[in-house]
């Protein structure tokens, strides 16, 4: 018979001592003191209700997996395994249920595996996972004899070599679930590249041929370094004291970096935040470089482990040098202690991976050697020898390669040891609800981008820009520019400004020409500018397009900062690029090219060309001229400067004949998950605030709008909107028509607007908030104002901004929205003389206020 009351007493004391090894936790801070504790408690636990359970039955208990190596986590389920000596009978399947509920009822979460030495062994060579948690057994209770038998025979059918080649190809797999942006804005601790699993799998890897799964024994066998023993354990304690701390605030099993948790997590582990550098910030930072370290050690580490068992491909050894051969895909120096005779040779085999598109990395102790060199020798005699210098330089002019060559060298620290400032970036975030990647992460990912535009294989992507690229005499600028456009970013201030005194003395210490170097310091600290032009201004506008072309002085200076800024964009979140941005930049390089060239741009020769070809369309339709005229007139003559030809062409094709009617048009952009649309009515109060909130109603993200009021005031609006993420392309079709129904019913006045649901802003937005921004500048026009807003991104954020315009009378007349992700970038043109009252301005900040600032 079951003692309740020994069972109830044995679940309270379980909960003190786990409450105990918490508190313990929270003030020491010693991820293995807690280990130890939780786990003396669970194994004591288990061990005397085991005995109340099955005293003298034919069974045993195990630890495994986490649970096995001593590794418990405050919520993390608990693997156990109970061994039969035999098939079990309804009465002890009855009564292992129940022991299993109890510890539910414990609060254990436990993931059991039952069944005979048969059965448990069928289960393991069936699935590779389970195989991994028995490779950790360890015996708690019961008959011995059956655990010795189980484990026994576990390690005489385990296949070696096949278990390292499903291991590492299961980590392969999972960084490729892992890539994309929730993964990399909340990271899993676990799960993450170079996170815990990482380490688990490297012990495994050991552990199954033999070899002690501890960190110093492996050391003493000679297997790894003291420092590189130093740094994994560092790596590890880092880790694991987040997950535990995770585990504390969320109060369950929660493994991922979630926004609502980082900065509780950051603050309860003793990071102090600052108004430029949040606590939260400063976690990930640390985090990011924690899994970095794992990453370095598994490229070392792994590999050594799997070549003591097997090699996966045939052992080709291919001599390429005096100095260095390869074996296999892997590039290996005959003498280790070449990087410390001629430290030159730190680059030197790189140049020769480089060179070699069928090398994939280094020969584990080559690597070892060499990752040594650079920490030790790499710093400011390395980098003031000139021929280092050269040799730096070398890998932008060759180009081959060069993604990966920039991503091994930063997952290295050699980007970090020679150029300094870079190190100041590598890990950090960028809280600007943009940017998906650290600082480094991105930079590198918009060379890669740079190096896709030359090659031919990619360029179907973007054709115009690889065509560019393709011509573009001087590929190894835009590489270098890509590397330093962003290098300045943390340290306060403008860091376009601070990057282009790093570009300066680079390029001077480099030995870049003088026309390469103004070109390379001139993208660097200009690197924003045509983004934020074709974003933020109205590029149909030629005294637009003019004080750009201004700016960029040269067609060749153009090409550049067009293959940059795409390069950048793309690289910043994929939530941004579709094609509808490329044909947004595309239009912006072309205006202004034509300026460039000679061709001036200016209203009236933009009125009379657009106009003569929208009336050339026109006629070839058998329009009369007299209808065409009335069209202009109601159109007016702004409208052919502030609406691109495309545009136009759509336009008058639906309003030729209907210009008194209300209407309302939309088309998908091809290969874009985005719609535009048309919407042409009788003008009033309170409009585009109602359309703004039709589309939020509907789903419908804003990416950009342009209002325009025609002379017989109508409103003629057009709006890019983006499809929920959430939806499926092939139901593209049928959202775009119940949109059309929504905008139709509501031109000819029979739609009721429904009240609008609560604002909510997203995990991200709550806590990583954006400070907004609101700017009024008075236009040369009495009457006139720009209206610059920046905030943070959230449904019926337009609809609420234009009816705090209307509702202070203030009009719309032009809008250009810009929505990145999670953060908006919005201009109006309106007319308010009232304005010139700075009380009127002052009110209108502060009702704006209101309706961004979310309470």
């Amino acid at each position: 018979m079951l003692n309740n009351n020994v069972i109830a007493h044995l679940a309270q004391d379980l909960q003190q001592q786990k409450a105990a090894a918490a508190q313990a936790y929270r003030q020491q801070r010693l991820p293995y003191v807690y280990f130890q504790q939780y786990d003396e408690a669970i194994t004591q636990t288990l061990t005397l209700l085991w005995r109340e359970f099955f005293q003298d039955q034919p069974l045993c208990l195990l630890a495994i997996g986490g649970f096995g190596r001593c590794e418990m986590y405050p919520f993390s389920d608990m693997d156990i395994a109970i061994v039969c000596a035999q098939e079990l009978d309804e009465g002890l399947e009855e009564k292992i249920g129940l022991f299993i509920q109890t510890l539910w009822d414990f609060h254990l979460q436990p993931a059991p595996k039952v069944g005979t030495i048969a059965q448990l062994c069928d289960s393991a060579k069936a699935d590779l996972t389970g195989d991994s948690a028995f490779l950790e057994s360890r015996y708690i209770c019961g008959q011995a004899q059956l655990a010795t038998e189980l484990i026994s025979q576990l390690d005489l059918q385990r296949d070696v070599a096949a278990f390292i080649e499903g291991k590492i190809l299961e980590q392969q797999q999972r960084y490729i679930k892992t890539a994309g942006e929730a993964t990399l804005l909340e990271a899993n601790v676990k799960t993450a590249p170079g996170g815990l699993r990482d380490i688990h799998t490297l012990l495994w890897l050991a552990k199954v041929q033999g070899l002690p799964p501890r960190l110093q024994l492996l050391m003493k066998q000679g297997l790894l370094t003291r420092n590189e023993v130093q740094l994994l354990l560092n790596c590890q304690i880092t880790l694991a004291q987040i997950r535990i701390d995770l585990h504390l605030a969320a109060n369950r099993a929660e493994d991922r970096l979630i926004f609502d948790l980082q900065n509780q997590v950051a603050v309860n582990m003793g990071y102090m935040g600052e108004p430029s550098s949040p606590a939260s910030e400063k976690l990930m930072r640390d985090f990011y470089r924690a899994t970095k370290g794992v990453k370095q050690l598994s490229g070392i580490f792994l590999p050594m482990l799997r070549d003591r068992v097997y090699a996966s491909l045939p052992r080709v050894i291919v001599e390429l040098d005096e100095n260095y051969y390869q074996v296999g895909n892997l590039l290996a120096c005959k003498d280790e202690r070449i990087f410390w005779r001629e430290p030159s040779h730190i680059f030197t085999i790189l140049h020769i991976a480089q060179a070699h598109n069928d090398v994939i990395g280094f020969y584990p102790q080559t690597l070892r050697a060499w990752w040594s060199a650079v920490h030790e020798l790499v710093n400011e005699d390395f980098y003031r020898n000139p021929a280092h210098r050269a040799s730096f330089l070398k890998f932008f002019k060759h180009g081959e390669g060069l993604t990966h060559l920039l991503r091994f060298m930063n997952l290295y620290g050699v980007l970090g040891c020679y150029l300094p400032e870079w190190n100041k970036i590598v890990g950090l975030l960028q809280n600007d609800l943009i940017h998906i990647y650290p600082v480094d992460d991105h930079i590198l990912m918009v060379v890669r981008n740079m190096r896709r535009l030359a090659l031919d294989q990619h360029s179907h992507e973007l054709p115009f820009a690889s065509t560019l690229m393709h011509d573009f005499p001087k590929k190894h600028i835009l590489y270098l520019a890509a590397l330093f456009h962003d290098i300045a970013k943390g340290r306060g201030g403008d860091h376009a400004i601070k990057g282009k005194i790093d570009a300066q003395r680079f390029a001077a210490d480099h030995f870049l020409n003088a026309e390469d170097a103004e070109l390379l310091i001139w993208l660097v600290q200009d690197h924003l500018l045509m983004s934020m032009t074709a974003q933020k201004e109205d590029i149909n506008d030629p005294t637009v397009v003019k004080r750009f072309a201004e700016r960029v002085k040269t067609p060749e200076r153009l090409n550049a900062l067009f293959l940059l800024t795409t390069a950048d964009i793309r690289g910043t979140n994929p939530k941004i690029w579709n094609s509808w941005k490329a044909s947004l930049l595309e239009n912006v390089y072309k205006a202004t090219l034509y300026q460039l060239l000679g061709q001036k741009n200016n209203p009236e020769t933009i009125i009379t060309d657009r106009q003569q070809l929208a009336i050339q369309a026109l006629t070839k339709c058998n329009v009369e001229a007299s209808k065409q005229r009335k069209l202009w007139h109601i159109l007016g003559e702004a409208y052919f400067v502030r609406h691109e030809w495309i545009d136009i062409l759509w336009h008058i094709s639906k309003l030729i004949n209907y210009e008194e009617q209300a209407q309302t048009h939309s088309q998908l952009l091809p290969d874009t998950n985005t719609l535009k649309v048309m919407i042409y009515m009788p003008n009033r109060p309170k409009l585009f605030a109602e359309l703004a909130s039709i589309f939020s109603h509907n789903g419908m993200n804003i990416l950009a709008a342009r209002a325009y009021i025609t002379e017989h005031n109508f409103i003629l609006d057009t709006f890019i909107v983006q499809f929920p993420d959430s939806c499926l392309k092939q139901d593209y079709l049928s959202i775009q028509s119940t949109l059309d129904l929504a905008l139709n019913q509501f031109v000819n006045n029979q739609l009721s607007l429904s009240s609008q649901q609560p604002a909510i802003l997203s995990r991200r937005s709550r806590h990583m908030p954006l400070a907004p921004r609101i700017d009024i500048y008075e236009e040369e026009t009495t009457g006139w104002y720009s209206l610059d807003i920046i905030a943070t991104n959230r449904r019926f954020l337009l609809a609420n901004i234009a009816a705090v315009l209307s509702e202070l009378n203030i009009s719309i007349r032009f809008a250009k929205i810009a929505t990145l992700d999670e953060r908006v970038e919005d201009s109006f043109l309106v007319y308010a003389p009232e304005l010139a009252d700075t009380r009127q301005q002052l009110k209108l900040k502060n009702a704006l206020l209101d309706q961004i600032i979310l309470q």
